[in-house]
Order: structure tokens, then sequence, then C-alpha cells
């Protein structure tokens, strides 16, 4: 069956939509519009995932695009159904909640472009937009905190995308295109080439949460409105890790997945000890994503068998931690702060939220049987077979500590006894964290058919 090229565009297409019709108060309620177009991009990527691979010189979507188009469109629908429950909550925000969705659909709209666009540099502009929307949501709430988190994102991540667009232009100049389409035809791993690829990773890893340029990333994930928090964990961080991986795939490039292989094994070290003396939960979340990242770099950098692990890690830590940081921010209602010490009894006085927490913290930290452990496990398998055993030994303790130091805080918080009584939150809060939780699960069963989509797509 011939499949329209139209169809490609039709997440696309829906997210600027969304943004745009928002603006007029007077032809649509954001909100309810908002959720039609997440929705329908969600049904469209959907499609979209049992369709033939596209490939025309504007569009690029193999598997991995339809694995990423299908993320995005499902976080985005969750983020748009806990925004309605949790705007009301902020008492001073910067812009009117009109302004938000906005925002929040133009975001997704970059994103939806960056996974789908078959010229690289196209794929850089999606991303650097994504910091100029993501930075105005961080601030959303329009303390001088989060402000200051907001600049923050904007001045480290854009320099970081600076060197990504100086290896788009060395790539360029080494090749003579940026087209996917053209490069995947076969690229010499020329110098110039080789140096487009190694500031790739350092431009591209600067957004994705590679060491040392995730100074930016957990007062950011602290200070943003939890729904924020999650698109920019769930979604943000592995799109820019995707364009790492599309730059990494048009050649071998020994030299550049070696470095990033060094770098995402410092950037796990470095996580796992800071994650183990966090005192905020939002920022305990913000310290596990960059070693979730850590992890799928290391895979990524492995290519073959350990970058099909890093993508389902992918897949799990964006519906997983997505679901965290929408709970945190039940708790941040409730309680009026993430202070880890002032969080006492969340698993009575919110109970659905507390027991749905637990265990979106044993996903996101590999524990059988989510997604992540085997993606986790596939990566140590991958090391054990390229490195030998004792560097996949000092990966999976690192990762087993990561595992004990999160696990230990969030029980701690969720079971510990509380003289208070059970507090009512909007159904809504509650209930888009748990069904998002339950896809990540219902996600381990569609691990061969992940597999089969991934075959020849990441080129690594």
């Amino acid at each position: 069956m011939q499949t329209l090229p139209i169809l490609y565009f039709i997440p696309l297409a829906l997210a600027v939509l969304g943004a745009l019709l928002v603006l007029f108060p007077r032809l649509v309620a954001e909100e309810a519009f908002s959720v039609v177009f997440s929705f329908g991009a969600l049904i469209a990527s959907g499609i979209i995932a049992f369709s033939p691979n596209h490939f025309d010189h504007f569009v690029y979507v193999d598997g991995f695009s339809k694995l990423m188009l299908l993320l995005i469109s499902l976080v985005w629908a969750a983020a748009v159904l806990y925004s309605i429950a949790y705007l009301p909550h902020i008492k001073n925000p910067l812009f009117h909640k009109r302004y938000f969705f906005f925002l929040l659909n133009s975001f997704m709209a970059v994103m939806l472009s960056a996974v789908t666009m078959d010229n690289l540099g196209l794929v850089w502009f999606s991303i650097e937009a994504t910091t100029v929307t993501g930075a105005l949501l961080v601030a959303t709430d329009n303390s001088e905190s989060a402000v200051e988190a907001s600049w923050r994102f904007i001045i480290i991540v854009s320099s970081g995308l600076v060197i990504a667009l100086i290896a788009c232009i060395f790539l360029y100049s080494a090749t003579g295109t940026l087209s996917l389409t053209e490069l995947k035809k076969g690229v010499n791993s020329s110098a110039l080439a080789t140096t487009a690829a190694l500031l790739a990773v350092v431009g591209f890893g600067t957004k994705g949460g590679l060491f040392p340029m995730f100074t930016w990333l957990p007062d950011v994930h602290g200070k943003a409105p939890s729904p924020i928090s999650a698109i920019l964990s769930a979604l943000n961080l592995p799109v820019a890790i995707f364009a790492m991986t599309r730059f990494l795939g048009v050649a071998p490039f020994p030299l550049a997945k070696e470095v990033l292989f060094i770098m995402a094994l410092i950037t796990l070290v470095v996580a796992t000890f800071l994650l183990s003396v966090q005192s905020d939960l939002k920022r305990l979340f913000a310290y596990s994503t960059i070693e979730n990242m850590g992890i799928i770099m290391v895979g990524i950098s492995l290519g073959g068998i350990g970058a099909i692990g890093a993508v389902l890690i992918i897949l799990s830590h964006g519906v997983s931690k997505s679901a965290a940081f929408f709970l945190s921010g039940n708790v941040v209602i409730e309680y009026g702060t993430v202070r880890i010490a002032s969080l006492r009894g969340i698993g009575k006085r919110l109970p659905a939220t507390g027991l749905a927490l637990f265990f979106s913290a044993l996903s996101v930290t590999g524990a059988p049987p989510f997604l992540s452990f085997f993606g986790e496990l596939i990566i140590l398998g991958a090391i054990w077979a390229r490195y030998g055993a004792l560097l996949a030994l000092i990966v999976g303790t690192l990762i087993a500590l990561s595992f004990m130091a999160l696990n230990f805080k969030v029980a701690g918080v969720v079971f510990s006894p509380t003289n208070r009584e059970k507090s009512p939150l909007s159904p809504l809060s509650v209930v888009v964290p748990i069904v998002i939780l339950i896809v990540g699960f219902i996600l381990l069963f569609f691990v061969p058919a992940i597999e089969e989509m991934l075959k020849g797509a990441l080129g690594l």
C-alpha cells in the first residue's frame, strides 16, 4: 500500500496548529484544543508506526523516528492533561495560561520537527528552538530562582548548540550535504568529518546532559513547573541525543564514539555520587535523569545491540520519568515543598500518588520487570563483549548504587508514618501519571517489535 507523504507531517502540523489556534481566545478554549491536537498527534504517530519508512530529502522517518514520534506525542498528551490540573496552583504566573499552552504546543512542534527532518541543519534549528520555548516555560511560576534557572538554561545550552552548529558546518564542508538521505549513502571518516562528529558529541551532549556540561540541568528541572520538568527530562534531553545519534550514524567515527563512551562513563559516575546526596525530591529525579542519560549515551557509543538497549531506556525513561515529575507536582501541591526532610507519609496523605511515585522510581532506576531493566542488561552485555567483565561490573555497580540511593529516599518519603489524614487531589493529577506508568509497563511486551523497527535505523 502506498503511503501518502502528507501522513508524516500530520503530528508536526497538529502541534503547529495547536500552538497558533490557542492564541485566539474568541475562537478556541486553550485547554480543550490542546487536548484534541495532542491526542490527534498521538493517533497519527500510531498510524505512522505501522506505515513504511519514508525518506524524501525533506522528511526522514525510520524506525527510531517512529518511536520518538510516539513518545513525544504520548508525553505531550499527558502533559497537557496534567497541566490543566496543575496550573491553577501557580500563584503568580509569568503569563496567562493561554500563552503557556501556546509555548507548550510550540515546544512539542519543534521536537516533532527534530525527529522527522531529513536535513541535519533543520534538526539543529529545531533543537535550538526548544531552548527558547523551554526557557520561557521554565520561568512560568515567575519566581526569582526559576527565572535564574531559565537564564542558565539559555546561556549554557545555547553555547553548546553553537558548537553543534559548527559541527553541521564542518560536516557540510566535508560532504557537500546535510541531507540524511544522501549522507546514509556513504561518508568517508575524513579528518574534517571526524572533527564534526566530535563537535556534535560535545554540542548536542550539552543539551543531552553529558558531563561536564550538565550543570544547567538540576536547577532547571528543580525550579520548572512539574509538567515542564517532565517534558524536559522525558523528551528534550533524548531528542538532543537523537540528533547526536543521527550525526554518529552517517559514518563509523570510531574516535568520536570512544570520546562519547568515556564522557558518558564519567557522567554516570558523577551523577551517581551527586544523586546520593540530594535533599530535594525534584533535584533527586534531575540527577537520576543525568544518570539515565549517561547509561543511554554509553549504549549509543557502543552501537549495535548496545544502541538498541539505549533506545529501550529512552522509551522507558520517557514514560516513567514524566510520571515521576507529574507525581512530584502532586507533592508540591499537597506539601508546598519538595525538601525530602519535610516530606513524610506521602503514602498515607496521597495514597495513589505515593504508590505510583514508588513504582516510577523503581522503573527509572531499572528494576525488573520494567523495560529499563532489560535496556541496562543489554548495555552491560555489550560492555562485557567489547571491554571485558571488569568494566561491565563497574558500570553495573554504579547502576546498582543509583538504584539504592534513589529508591531508599523515595521509599522513605512514601512509607514513613504521619498523623495527617488523606487529602483529595484533582483526578487528572492522579490518573495521568498512573496511566502513563501502565503504558511504560506494557512496552515490555513490545520489545521484539521495537527491535525490528530499529533494524538499520541507528546506523551505529
